[in-house]
């Protein structure tokens, strides 16, 4: 099984500036990876539309946001590399696009986790105010 992983193990692998474009399993799962990427980033800005809970709502339109942007990212470097593009070509990028996505992801579990809930009770709360003035 680490057969298998070894290439990724190589420092050559991944910063070279020539690197072979992708062929066979690994074209289709980069390129599966970058269409489904889209494709979920639309529909969930798309779905995001019809939740009534603004915060519920903020959180689907900000993963939607992080999907396309990193399926769009995936597939520029997917392109540079398939053209041999010196360095811009390089895998690293795709490693640099994870990174991107793993930090921007930690931004958004600290609102669902920290900011989101105050977010809900201070809407609660006006909603119970609200609730007892006229109209």
């Amino acid at each position: 099984m680490l057969v298998l992983f070894a290439p990724f193990l190589t420092w050559s692998y991944w910063f070279t500036s020539y690197p072979a474009p992708f062929s066979g399993p690994t074209f289709w799962i980069v390129v599966g990876l970058t269409v489904g990427g889209v494709v979920l980033g639309l529909a969930l800005k798309l779905g995001a539309g019809w939740l009534k809970e603004p915060s519920t709502r903020r959180i689907i339109k900000r993963l939607g946001s992080l999907s396309i942007t990193m399926g769009l990212l995936t597939g520029v470097s997917f392109f540079f590399t398939q053209t041999s593009t010196p360095t811009l070509g390089s895998r690293f990028w795709f490693g640099l696009w994870l990174l991107v996505a793993l930090v921007w992801l930690v931004f958004i579990l600290r609102y669902v986790f920290a900011q989101a809930p105050r977010e809900r009770a201070e809407r609660a709360k006006q909603l119970e105010y609200q609730k007892y003035l006229p109209r």
